[in-house]
């Protein structure tokens, strides 16, 4: 169930991106490096701390739910949250003109 909807949210956030890169009017190959950096640290530090975390007993999940797919104690819906993130805020600034060299 959450592992559809965090495709679902992926695809929103890489739609979003894509507008946004579009209306910036950037090239993709000028972001792409970046791009793929800022995912790499988030990927990590997702890997890192999510584990971390459902180590102490911070939080848990039902298995009900979940594709029973993990990395370490994390299972794998909660790194798309980092990816949607990595995808949609750029897009977002864009989108919204503060990245572009023109506005004030």
């Amino acid at each position: 169930m959450f592992l559809e909807l965090s495709f679902c949210f992926l695809a929103a956030a890489m739609a979003i991106f894509a507008a946004g890169l579009a209306a910036s009017k950037q090239r993709l190959r000028t972001v792409i490096k970046p791009l793929g950096a800022a995912l790499a640290v988030m990927l990590v530090l997702t890997a890192i701390f999510d584990n971390l975390m459902i180590y102490a007993g911070l939080f848990g999940y039902g298995s009900g739910t979940l594709s029973g797919v993990h990395i370490g104690l994390a299972p794998i819906e909660d790194f798309f949250y980092a990816a949607c993130a990595v995808f949609l805020l750029p897009g977002l600034w864009w989108l919204l003109g503060a990245g572009r060299k023109d506005a004030s």
